[in-house]
């Protein structure tokens, strides 16, 4: 028996055979349990592929370091810079400004330069020997994850290793100093001397280059230092932990230091001199340190931040305050630009926050995960493990906090999905190509298979993929019309990978189709869900029920108030969810409703496996537990409040796509 006369006549049960020992009648509904409480839901916003780790503002630009390569920033126009341009190397691990030259140095795992921003090139240090030793550029040493770096007033850089402190010159003339113990931080003071913050102390090196250390007998108790930053006054702010632990803020420079402890005791993650001032980045929010204000009162502890001299008698030098800035999710190093503060996040880009002003201003995204993306797939093969295709060039693979582009080079990947026994496949096409490939993903490796499916026209597209019960894949198809942007519908592909061979279904009028055994499925379709012995579908002619041989649609005219439907999902029950630009419809079996709570636009929608139905709409993401609809938008963690597209991977996680960002619920 040929695929095609196969699939028409499966029987009373045919496709969910497989899966089911026993078919439950078609008639037989459940729905969401009425008044069911929603638990509490875990959200992850995200428009990067990985997190910023470095911001460094220079001159007109804005630079972050992320996992790969770097980027450059003026206003919102993005420069991706990359060993095309003269970055030594993929990962950048340090950067630090020369302003007095408008040079930027980068130190990455393939060597070290520097980026002239008033000419716009990089100018690399020549390899040299103890580089590799260093772990920049190969050698024994393995690459550091992070180096302290700051130009230096000669025009060299000055480096903090985990070795000790280094120098070159730019033509690569290295220089070692006694200072061996891992460098954390660097910084120079107005006077020139250059702070060195080490983990077993603070040295100071004189403009004449003698070093000394700075100790509890110069009033320094911060033993494990983590940062130093230039202080309003033109000294040092050393921050890190004293010989018992405890988070420590010294004060000072070539004559001495003062010591503080800060109350309430919240750690200090990072700190950027910003003008007058000091900011540091705590879990609850930005701090600004300025100098003392005599005339002042001294806020209580509880409404305020103080530092509190350790030892008696000392007058404060300096004051803290909280800024009305609010920290955005993911925060993890700072940065200064003007009147503007950069929070480099996780997940978000970079944010520009003024410190007076509790939201941030705009944002430094790249968001290339959305470049061209016109759909959403995502299927795991574990928790952490993740395939996600968007219908533009290359793959996603999710590796818990970072993605990377995944899948056949130069190819856009338009679906993937999973089958029933735990498959991942991947469908894509070459730029020019006129087929879609199909292909098995083994870890990171895409198998093809020797099957394609065609198309009309050019530039064929997958509207949805979805492995039926008995394993059958089908595939909703559309195409362009030579340069034509708008895609046009072309029914169904289903396809036997087992066989190697591919069915298509699209109503034309033909009376001769059945006899070809080809499914008077409407060209038009866009979504399809399974259940028992029956595929519905989703088409811009209505809702479809294939039985059998059978074909139902119901339009307009038969009970649906619009036939435009865009997705359509199926309740374990039987209970039928269509979207449509009314609302949502539901089809018991005998009738359909529009709920009034549902009268919304719905752009796309997902059954979970607790029967709550996701919704993408123009006001973020709907959630319908079966008595009434809670919602998720900019003010509850989205990045934006239009969301296109939704569906749920094999863990139960809700993923939806925005125009500029991704989203992942945790039921």
């Amino acid at each position: 028996m040929g695929l095609a006369s196969r699939l028409v006549t499966w029987g009373a049960c045919g496709i969910a055979a497989a899966a089911l020992a026993a078919c439950p009648s078609s008639s037989a509904v459940t729905t969401p349990t009425a008044g069911k409480k929603a638990g509490t839901v875990r959200m992850r916003a995200f428009t990067e592929t990985s997190a910023v780790r470095l911001v460094t503002a220079l001159g007109p630009y804005v630079f972050a370091a992320k996992a790969h390569g770097l980027e450059r920033w003026q206003g919102d126009r993005l420069l991706v810079l990359s060993a095309a341009h003269g970055l030594p190397g993929d990962r950048v691990i340090g950067m630090g400004a020369d302003p007095s030259r408008g040079w930027l140095w980068v130190v990455t795992d393939g060597g070290i330069g520097y980026y002239d921003t008033r000419v716009e090139t990089f100018h690399e240090v020549p390899p040299a020997p103890l580089m590799a030793e260093l772990g920049l550029g190969g050698g024994p040493a393995g690459v550091p994850t992070a180096m302290a770096v700051v130009g230096a007033t000669d025009g060299g850089v000055w480096l903090g290793h985990g070795r000790g402190l280094f120098y070159t010159t730019p033509s690569g003339a290295w220089t070692s100093t006694p200072i061996t113990d891992p460098v954390k931080a660097l910084a120079f003071d107005d006077a020139g001397w250059l702070w060195v913050g080490t983990d077993r102390g603070l040295i100071g090196r004189a403009p004449d280059g003698k070093t000394f250390t700075f100790g509890a007998a110069q009033g320094n108790e911060v033993i494990t230092t983590r940062l130093v930053a230039r202080a309003p006054d033109g000294g040092v702010l050393v921050i890190g932990e004293d010989s018992g632990g405890r988070q420590r803020i010294a004060h000072g420079g070539e004559r001495g230091f003062v010591s503080y402890k800060v109350s309430p005791g919240a750690r200090w993650l990072d700190v950027v001199a910003h003008k007058e001032r000091v900011v540091a980045m705590t879990a609850d929010g930005l701090l600004a340190v300025t100098r003392a204000r005599p005339a002042r009162a001294r806020p209580l502890t509880r409404d305020g931040v103080r530092l509190m001299p350790l030892k008696a008698g000392v007058v404060e030098a300096l004051e803290v305050e909280r800024l009305v800035a609010r920290l955005p999710a993911g925060a993890g190093a700072l940065g200064a630009a003007g009147d503007e503060l950069l929070v480099a996040t996780r997940e978000l880009g970079v944010a520009r926050v003024v410190p007076d002003v509790p939201l941030p201003v705009g944002w430094l995204r790249r968001a290339e995960m959305l470049d061209g993306a016109n759909t959403l797939a995502v299927h795991c093969a574990a928790q952490e493990d993740c395939w996600m295709a968007t219908g533009a060039p290359r793959a996603w693979r999710g590796r818990g906090e970072t993605f990377e582009p995944a899948g056949p080079p130069d190819h856009v990947v338009l679906s993937v999905v999973r089958s029933p026994d735990g498959v991942l496949y991947g469908l894509h096409r070459g730029g020019g190509a006129r087929d879609i490939q199909i292909s098995r993903i083994v870890g990171e490796t895409w198998e093809p298979i020797d099957v394609a499916l065609t198309t009309p026209g050019t530039r064929p597209e997958v509207s949805f993929a979805r492995f039926a019960p008995g394993g059958e894949l089908w595939v909703g198809l559309r195409y362009h019309e030579g340069r034509d942007d708008q895609a046009q519908p072309w029914g169904v592909a289903i396809v036997d990978l087992g066989l190697g061979a591919v069915a298509y279904h699209h109503a034309s009028g033909d009376p001769r189709e059945r006899d070809k055994g080809i499914l008077p499925v409407p060209v038009n379709v866009v979504d399809a869900a399974f259940h028992a012995d029956q595929v519905w579908m989703a088409s811009l002619e209505g809702a479809v029920r294939l039985q059998g041989d059978e074909v139902t649609v119901w339009t307009e005219g038969m009970e649906l108030e619009s036939e435009l439907l865009t997705a359509i999902a199926v309740s374990p029950g039987g209970l039928i969810y269509a979207a449509t630009p009314d609302g949502v419809a539901t089809y018991d079996g005998e009738r359909w409703r529009f709920p009034p709570e549902l009268r919304f636009a719905v752009n796309d929608l997902a059954l979970g496996p607790d029967a709550r139905l996701w919704m993408a709409t123009e006001r973020g993401i709907a959630i319908f537990d079966g008595r009434k609809v809670r919602r998720m938008d900019v003010r509850r963690g989205l990045v934006e409040n239009t969301v296109l597209d939704v569906t749920i991977d094999e863990l139960g996680r809700v993923w939806a796509r925005g125009p500029r960002s991704l989203m992942m619920v945790t039921p």
